[in-house]
């Protein structure tokens, strides 16, 4: 019998491989599938132009994000960790600017 870690098993999801099935962290979606089409429509017109593929592929959701700014970077409760962070940095005596800069490079680290 497989168990899933901790009690939420909407996080996990199970992927065959050759020795059978692993377990992994679902991921999440920041995009609704307009906005996906959207980036491909984007990376199509860059790569038409001349553009690397993965530089077109940025283009287009660097494009999308400056549509709707703020909303796919960080999750809600990212962003309450991420101040949380800033308030115990400030605190420590850093400076508004660095304590941001640490608060938001160790949420990207906890995603990764």
């Amino acid at each position: 019998m497989l168990r899933l870690p901790c009690c939420t098993a909407k996080a996990w999801r199970l992927e065959k491989n050759d020795a059978g099935y692993r377990l992994i962290r679902a991921t999440k979606h920041r995009y609704t599938p307009k906005e996906h089409r959207q980036v491909e429509h984007i990376k199509g017109s860059e790569e038409a132009r001349g553009v690397a593929p993965n530089e077109a592929e940025a283009i287009g959701y660097a494009t999308v994000n400056k549509q709707n700014p703020g909303r796919h970077r960080y999750t809600v409760k990212e962003r309450r960790q991420a101040e949380h962070i800033i308030e115990s940095e400030e605190e420590r005596g850093k400076s508004e600017v660095e304590a941001k800069r640490i608060a938001y490079a160790m949420v990207n680290k906890r995603n990764s």
